[in-house]
């Protein structure tokens, strides 16, 4: 009888510390905002917003709350610019490889089957003119930690497309256990300048592309040519330039805990 209140008690204490936990960290959205969930898509033009907490759902402890873990606040008005997204994780990293809890991201055009209000088609690499974005955004994490990340897919030119062929992600904020990622990948592709003058590691695990800031300091505003960065891949062999681009992601990895990252702006240019 003892064992059973003792149980009892512990059970209604966790579910106690799951409602505050839910209530005090859930992102309220105000006039001329909107919160979306988890797994929820909203677009505005060729523009993009879904939250894949897809590291969560690999577990089955955490797989119900996943659910309810991530979220984010959208400016109807400004999208994809003054976007709020946040987190709400256990406070280790997932044993699932890369260690991450998911990926919640903006997106323009197609990335990762994304499916923007008004599409953007497809470019084959060697037909691009132009692909750079601006950005500037901020990050709260005292009680957690996230890299943030943004990335894209390029795809074989042929269909059906059963996989993506590459993907090529920067990481603008790096925490501890990304750069332990990133530094266990088997493949040193060189060191990068791109047209701020910025030096990048690059380096492959798989079929990933990852380039780190030289010193892993964070990147929080500015330009990035992602087409100079491609052509650089060409002479380094990773990327041939037969490969079709579909689109583009800017967004948080959550590694543990709670945080939020506000996307203060972002543009992307594609031509």
């Amino acid at each position: 009888m003892r064992a059973l209140r003792i149980t009892a008690v512990i059970t209604a204490a966790a579910v106690l510390l799951v409602t505050a936990l839910m209530w005090g960290t859930t992102p309220s959205a105000g006039a001329g905002l909107t919160r979306v969930p988890a797994k929820t898509p909203f677009t505005k033009g060729h523009y993009y917003l879904y939250l894949q907490p897809w590291g969560g759902e690999d577990y089955w402890l955490t797989r119900w709350w996943s659910r309810y873990a991530d979220a984010a606040v959208v400016d109807h008005k400004r999208f994809p610019s003054n976007t709020l997204i946040s987190w709400r994780w256990p406070p280790f990293p997932p044993r699932n490889g890369v260690g991450v809890w998911g990926y919640n991201a903006l997106s323009y055009g197609n990335y990762d089957g994304g499916a923007p209000e008004k599409p953007v088609a497809p470019v084959q690499v060697k037909n691009l003119k132009a692909l750079n974005q601006t950005f500037a955004w901020s990050l709260s994490h005292r009680f957690g930690d996230a890299n943030v990340l943004t990335e894209f897919y390029l795809d074989p030119p042929t269909k059906p497309v059963t996989a993506h062929k590459i993907e090529i992600g920067f990481f603008l904020h790096t925490p501890d256990h990304t750069r332990r990622f990133f530094e266990s990948a088997p493949t040193s592709v060189g060191q990068y300048v791109d047209t701020q003058d910025r030096r990048w590691t690059v380096r492959m695990s798989g079929t990933f592309c990852m380039f780190a800031p030289e010193g892993y300091g964070d990147i929080q505003s500015g330009r990035i040519d992602m087409l100079h960065a491609l052509r650089w891949l060409q002479v380094k062999g990773v990327v041939k330039g037969d490969e079709m681009f579909l689109g583009l992601a800017f967004g948080v990895e959550p590694v543990q805990g709670t945080g939020r990252l506000k996307v203060d702006r972002w543009q992307v240019v594609m031509k």
